[in-house]
């Protein structure tokens, strides 16, 4: 027995996802389930929910009841894929995708949707096979050529991206993402007039979402910085910034992320009182051990990350959760991080396999080698973890003008999580970085970590000594080729807002920005004035 779609239950839900309000969907249809356990697509809505509030072994359960029911179906399969891949599950996901692919060769959606997925992983080769198949089964799939064209920018091959994007723009002249998709390329390009044209005419000629519409005056604003214009630049990410919070707004404040400023609360607290001589000792480690470069997003953690992974002995990871699993057994439970301080040798290499079968499973196999660094700016939070299962751990600590990396939070398009929703206002982003910063600084204080501070500007003013320094201190020596380090990221995959940067030459421009918004940022700057003056910089 299904559940009828009239049935005033399924439009209170509808009503709440038009709300945004998705712990109030799942409240309504998730009961359901009781009357209708054998209906596939409830099962599959429930699961599609459930799986953006970040539950995901609640929603694979559900997913895999629907997909016993109809084995063929393939948005269940799709969903499926999608949660598999965000628990880490490369291998299942890309099997529940290559089904749905196996079962409609002839359409072009499928094959989008596993280009989509090589791309999460960082398959490029894979990803772009993906895209020409989906163009092949439908030169005139419009959603093919745009995924296709932003992979081709990111990849810089300009003049290809912007052929395919064309077509897309020709084929559905008033869609918003495939002239979107454009107007980046334009940027790109540096051509910022084209591109604040091309956004301008779509944002008062179309009837864009919120999303669409945020991500439209964004590039604008790009645009108007790129030109001194810092005055109306600054009106239009506010303007930006203002439309993805409303859009996110519900959905990350039902998410329950141990990125939430409560739980860096706990943190702090907790290490600001812990005593550490008290833990026990780890006698016997079973895995070996990583170095971390953290800090704090756009404190150039992305340009010493390229740089380092010219060098012949050092392998790179960018951006991944790899200590998901302590996050959610240590952190979040209430007196979790207590049990840090009698653990075992067994309980501490337990974690240690659990980061390494992430690290394994998801980037190098069996086949890394080297020395590996794990690039993750908000591990900066973890610092007390990491010190737990990694005593010896060597660890980077990139540092910015602080107001220089909050206002850079600001005026980037992240992907939204609970952390980087904290960069849509001035104020939450400046009051995220003293928290991010306190923990670090505790942690920094009261725990004997093995730390070396290197400074963005000085990555940008003297390269070659101060990589040296960085290099001396993991035990390595200077190796030329690392002067080349922008060519050889052009050939790389990088997933974070640095990507376009990273491969230009070192400039300056970025150094002192905020200065052009110091009338906008006056009422934050006290927050970071304390941490502008820890780290050396000119006072405001």
């Amino acid at each position: 027995m299904t559940l009828d779609q009239d049935d005033p239950r399924i439009k209170a839900s509808v009503e709440a996802f038009n709300q945004g309000d998705l712990k109030k969907e799942v409240s309504i249809l998730e009961p359901l389930l009781d009357e209708f356990p054998d209906d596939a697509n409830l099962l599959q809505r429930v699961g599609a929910i459930v799986a953006q509030l970040g539950e995901l072994e609640k929603a694979k359960g559900y997913l895999e009841r629907a997909l016993k029911i109809e084995p063929e179906n393939n948005r269940v399969q799709n969903m499926l894929g999608w949660v598999e891949q965000s628990s880490g599950n490369f291998d299942e996901g890309k099997g529940h995708l290559e089904n749905v692919v196996d079962q409609n060769s002839k359409a072009a959606e499928p094959h989008i949707d596993l280009g989509n997925f090589h791309l999460a992983k960082g398959d490029t080769v894979a990803a772009r096979a993906a895209y020409e198949k989906a163009i092949e089964v439908n030169p005139n799939s419009v959603g093919a050529l745009v995924n296709f064209a932003s992979l081709c920018e990111r990849e810089h091959r300009f003049e290809e991206a912007h052929a395919l994007a064309e077509r897309a723009v020709t084929l559905a002249p008033e869609l918003g993402q495939a002239n979107i998709t454009l107007a980046r390329i334009d940027l790109r390009l540096g051509d910022a007039q084209q591109a604040a044209d091309r956004m301008h005419w779509l944002i008062t000629r179309v009837a864009l979402s919120d999303y669409d519409k945020a991500i439209a005056q964004y590039l604008v604003g790009q645009a108007l910085d790129k030109v001194g214009e810092f005055d109306n630049a600054f009106s239009v990410y506010e303007a930006a910034n203002n439309n993805f919070y409303r859009v996110h707004a519900a959905t990350v404040a039902a998410m329950d992320s141990v990125l939430a400023p409560k739980y860096l609360h706990n943190i702090h607290a907790h290490f600001e009182a812990e005593d550490v001589s008290k833990w026990t000792t780890l006698e016997k480690s079973e895995e070996p051990t990583p170095v971390f470069l953290l800090g704090f997003p756009r404190s150039g953690t992305t340009l010493l990350d390229q740089i380092l992974k010219t060098h012949s002995a050092i392998e790179t990871l960018e951006e991944k959760e790899n200590f998901i699993d302590a996050r959610n057994e240590i952190v979040k439970p209430a007196g979790g991080l207590d049990t840090l301080r009698a653990m075992t040798d067994d309980d501490i290499n337990g974690y240690r396999k659990k980061y390494w079968a992430r690290v394994r499973e998801h980037y190098f196999g069996d086949n890394a080698s080297g020395l590996l660094i794990d690039k993750m700016p908000l591990n900066t939070i973890l610092l007390g973890l990491i010190y737990r299962f990694f005593p010896d751990a060597k660890i980077i600590f990139a540092v910015r003008d602080p107001r220089d990396a909050v206002l850079s939070c600001y005026q980037q398009r992240f992907g939204i999580n609970v952390a980087m929703f904290q960069f849509l206002k001035l104020d939450t982003a400046a009051a995220y970085y003293d928290q991010v910063m306190n923990i670090g600084e505790v942690c920094r204080t009261r725990l004997p970590l093995n730390v070396h501070m290197v400074r963005y500007e000085d990555v940008v003013g003297d390269l070659q000594n101060t990589v040296t320094d960085v290099l001396s201190f993991l035990g390595l020596e200077w190796e030329d080729q690392i002067l080349d380090y922008r060519a050889q990221a052009r050939d790389r995959w990088i997933t974070t807002p640095s990507a376009e940067q990273v491969i230009e030459p070192l400039y300056t421009s970025a150094m002192g920005k905020w200065r052009n918004y110091e009338r906008h940022m006056a009422p934050v700057l006290p927050v970071l004035e304390p941490w502008v003056k820890k780290f050396g910089y000119e006072p405001s």
